[in-house]
């Protein structure tokens, strides 16, 4: 009897494995790659355990890992690195897989887990067609591996962005876009106030101006607000310039403005500076960081903007509307919203720049009517590109349905984000079919058996 029983479950096993369509070799294997994860995100934590990093410590560990797991190392820079597993012999023809995931400089610590998905992920399952992996470095907020990646090698096949998330989640879209550009010819004349001042606001390193969870305030309008203060309770003043750095996509790192003040008006602009000062203090405190804000006297200018050009330059700043400019009062959901991102008044014009952002393309029209208008108002020229998305992936087929239909609930899919990433630098020097895929460290080999599937069910 005990012959019987030890011989039936055996035979059970193999048919349960028979009817559900998973051999013991995929079985194996997908054992095997738990394993690897658990061991690598082990390795890598133990690695890297600070919060701040530099990614060429990264790169180093990445070549060692490809030479001892045979992977190649199919191109490298200073901020990326870009890994192959070639398709298994006979499936060379099967649609390809470019799995993606990002180290922070600034959070060390947590890019280890979404690093170690990725790297488990590239192994493959048994039978594969090419599956490549792209880790970029985005160094304190600014995309540069993105940016310095070669777009010859994710131009084809689906491409999955891997990242961390508080549970599951699967976003599948960026969102519509739009840049408007505001201009005028500027006037100068002879400022007839006695004492220049030099307003000057900078922030530390790039923040991304539609990630509204831990939102920097914008140096451009940080200055611009107080101006269009001032000049609303009667202070008299003329302004010299006003100059801004940025790099695109992201909040300007610092803007500065000469103004020229009437002497009687000198002690309550002061502290009208001071009362911005307080209030930006406060902000940058919660936000734990560290921030420059500065009105210092300087040596007068020999021309200043004339009064008609100065007081429409403020009235732009005092009435556009910036910031968050739809949101759904039930769910909280932000449906669009706009940042300055430039603005200029040298070589003899005015020339301010803004970034939109829309989850409803219709909205951006409402939007650029608005800007139309109010820029007229103050006697501005205006302009507007067509709206963009950002980065999208096709809802029926490749990536985007399998994992929404292995994810099976709809809680755990976000169809499109206003908040920038690495997706948004690769899809404007590539035509990809792109999705984010999110996991908490709970989730994490629940999310590495769907991207083994996934890539196994490209076979042919």
């Amino acid at each position: 009897m005990k012959k019987y029983i030890l011989t039936i479950i055996p035979l059970i096993l193999i048919s349960v494995m028979f009817l559900s369509g998973c051999s013991l070799g995929e079985m194996n294997r997908e054992n095997e790659l738990k394993s690897s994860l658990e061991s690598t995100y082990e390795e890598l934590t133990s690695t890297f355990s600070g919060d701040s990093g530099q990614y060429s410590l990264v790169s180093e560990y990445l070549k060692s890992w490809a030479k001892k797991n045979s992977i190649e190392i199919a191109d490298s820079g200073s901020s990326y690195t870009i890994l192959s597993n070639p398709a298994t012999t006979g499936f060379e023809n099967s649609e390809p897989t470019v799995l993606q995931c990002s180290i922070r400089t600034d959070d060390f610590k947590n890019s280890m887990q979404s690093l170690a998905i990725s790297l488990t992920s590239l192994l493959g399952p048994e039978v594969h067609g090419n599956i490549s992996l792209i880790v970029t470095e985005v160094d304190h907020g600014e995309f540069t591996g993105a940016s310095a990646a070669d777009p010859k090698y994710y131009s084809s096949g689906s491409f999955i962005n891997i990242d961390n998330s508080d549970d599951i989640e699967l976003v599948r879209a960026g969102s519509y876009e739009m840049d408007s550009t505001m201009t005028a010819s500027l006037s100068t004349s002879a400022s007839s106030y006695t004492h220049a001042y030099t307003i000057t606001m900078s922030i530390s390193g790039y923040h991304d101006p539609f990630s509204f969870e831990n939102h920097y305030p914008n140096p451009v309008e940080t200055i611009g607000s107080l101006l269009a203060t001032e000049k609303s309770s009667g202070k008299l003043f003329d302004l010299a310039s006003f100059e801004c750095e940025s790099s695109d996509g992201y909040t300007p790192t610092s803007a500065t403005a000469v103004v020229v003040v009437n002497d009687n008006d000198i002690s309550s602009f002061t502290s009208k500076f001071e009362k911005s000062y307080n209030s930006i203090k406060n902000r940058f405190e919660k936000l734990g960081d560290n921030f420059v804000y500065t009105l210092t006297e300087t040596s007068l200018p020999e021309t200043v903007i004339s009064s008609d050009s100065s007081n429409n330059i403020i009235s732009l700043m005092y009435t556009l509307q910036s910031g968050i400019y739809l949101q759904d009062e039930d769910t909280g959901e932000i449906i669009s919203a706009s940042d300055i991102s430039y603005v200029s008044t040298s070589g003899g014009t005015f020339t301010l720049k803004m970034r939109s952002r829309s989850t409803d393309k219709a909205t951006l029209s409402d939007m650029s009517a608005e800007f139309l208008t109010t820029s007229g108002l103050s006697d501005i020229s205006y302009s507007v590109t067509d709206p963009h998305m950002t980065w999208s992936a096709d809802s029926k087929n490749g990536a985007s349905a399998f994992l929404a239909d292995a994810l099976g609930t709809k809680d755990s899919i976000t169809e499109n984000t206003l908040e920038s990433s690495d997706l948004d630098v690769f899809a404007s020097k590539a035509d990809i079919n792109a999705v984010s895929y999110r996991c908490s460290l709970t989730h994490r080999e629940a999310a590495l058996m769907n991207l083994l599937h996934y890539t196994e069910s490209l076979v042919q």
